[in-house]
């Protein structure tokens, strides 16, 4: 784990935890943004100026290739980010995205590609609110300014590929997120900007079809919001079982997901201390970071009744909601640091070709992964040489390959991994058959209409010295590392 300037570890001091309590007020009222800029506000500053402890190894703002990971079967991880906001929403970029002249935020642009390079980010799948979106030619959505090759015509682009400085590239596609998240299209709906707006705006299930006439794959964000009916009527290629908004909104996780209403913001000002003491501000995540227990239930509903439906996890980044300056020197919610945080990983034929990424994300080749906690090399599941989304037999083993975190420092506390894999019946019982440590954890499939899915377990304990003066007890706490996406049970040949 490397940086570009080295923490070090501190004992707890109690101004922190004295600070985010009396934030707590003001992260029951007004918008997540408002509460949380005020919370942070009122808790900057250092604390205490405890004895100084050894160097740790310097933090890593970036992240790694993502074949990193491990190249499998001829098929190579992909590192994508699916809803993700620029400065073609009208709430992005702190709610300004474009000057009087209707000119778009060109420093909140390039912050965005910026970020998009900086964590060796292969593809984005773009989800701009239609408010703006929708008025505009669907080959400026690609974000342009030279920097973009449109393919694979510039008159008729169904993807871009932004060139980063340092070589690395990352494909663009465009989509949209309203009540209802198209992503990859290959144009705007057909007829007039009129009803371009309203297309984007449907809120019918029976319309989620019309995605994948223009070219695209059909998904709900925020799954928390729709109910299992809206669901099983829409049928969706795709939904999201994490979302970061969804996380952090006391309204969202009050009302939504059963989670205390402000705990999130109180929990995240403890980050605002700027002291070289203080906590790395990218392990922000790890102070309120839960499962989104109701998206992953409807999930696991929707695959109990044989449903082939893919999970994601939204990022939802509009770099609008905490423009204070963080220890690092960088804004608390910058693009760079969301996008970080995690992604999707597609296994792709070739990870640099729109239509393969394309591919993955239609057969489920692709798993959730929390950056946060390290990348995850040599993570893979297997059976009867079935890949992930595909189908597996009777009596197969299904093999999991329990990952560790790429080049962890010797130095640094080691974090407890286990895989766990999880059996959805059509009856919608989840049973887990099998748990462990690795290097392998394995299941013999079962007879009878199912699916199988894998989630790795983390507990960061090598993030613990990375928190400073607030101590590791956030870094012992159980986290979900990886989501993989299904396997399903075929029926025996007649």
């Amino acid at each position: 784990m490397r940086s570009s300037s080295p923490a070090t570890g501190r004992p707890r001091p109690s101004a922190t935890r004295r600070c985010a309590t009396r934030s707590s007020a003001r992260a029951r009222s007004g918008s997540a943004a408002a509460a949380l800029a005020a919370a942070l506000a009122a808790c900057g500053g250092g604390g205490g100026t405890p004895d100084a402890a050894p160097p740790l190894p310097a933090w890593n703002r970036g992240l790694p290739p993502a074949r990193a990971m491990g190249v499998r079967r001829g098929l190579t991880p992909a590192r994508g980010i699916i809803h993700l906001h620029s400065p073609y929403s009208h709430d992005a970029c702190d709610g300004e995205p474009r000057a009087f002249d209707g000119s778009l935020d060109e420093s909140c642009l390039a912050d965005l590609k910026r970020a998009l390079c900086t964590d060796r980010i292969d593809f984005a799948a773009l989800t701009d609110h239609d408010a703006t979106m929708a008025d505009e030619a669907f080959a400026d959505l690609f974000l342009s300014r030279g920097d973009v090759d449109l393919l694979p015509d510039p008159a008729a682009p169904t993807a871009g590929r932004l060139r980063c400085d340092d070589g690395h590239r990352v494909l663009l596609f465009v989509g949209g997120e309203n009540d209802q998240m198209p992503i990859l299209l290959d144009r705007h709906p057909d007829g007039t900007v009129d009803q371009r707006h309203a297309a984007y705006n449907s809120e019918d299930p029976a319309d989620m079809a019309r995605w994948r006439d223009l070219g695209g794959l059909a998904w709900y964000a925020h799954t928390e919001k729709h109910p299992l009916d809206k669901l099983r009527a829409a049928r969706p290629d795709g939904i999201e079982i994490y979302n970061l908004h969804a996380n952090i909104d006391p309204d969202i996780r009050q009302d939504l997901l059963g989670l205390d209403g402000p705990g999130a913001i109180r929990a995240v000002v403890q980050f605002a201390d700027t002291s070289p003491e203080g906590p790395e501000p990218d392990l922000a995540l790890l102070s309120f970071l839960e499962p989104n227990d109701v998206s992953l239930g409807r999930w696991d509903a929707l695959l109990a009744d044989g449903m082939r439906v893919w999970g994601s996890a939204g990022t939802d980044a509009h770099q609008n909601a905490l423009p204070l300056e963080l220890r690092d020197g960088e804004r608390g919610d910058s693009y760079r640091r969301m996008i970080r945080w995690f992604s999707n990983v597609v296994l792709a034929d070739d990870p640099t070709d729109p239509a393969s990424i394309e591919a993955a994300l239609r057969a489920g080749r692709m798993f959730v992964a929390f950056e946060l906690f390290g990348t995850p090399v040599g993570f893979d599941v297997t059976a009867g040489g079935a890949e992930l989304g595909g189908d597996v037999a009777p009596g197969d083993a299904l093999v999991v390959s329990v990952p560790e975190v790429l080049d962890l420092d010797p130095s640094l506390p080691a974090p407890d991994v286990h895989a766990v894999i999880l059996r959805i019946d059509p009856n919608g019982s989840v049973t887990e058959v099998a748990r462990g440590r690795g290097p392998e954890v394995t299941a013999t499939v079962e007879a009878g209409a199912a699916a199988y899915r894998v989630e790795v377990r983390i507990v960061p304990r090598h993030l613990g010295p990375y928190l400073g003066n607030l101590g590791p007890d956030d870094a012992e706490r159980e986290h979900v590392w990886i989501y993989a996406n299904p396997v399903f049970v075929r029926p025996p040949s007649p």
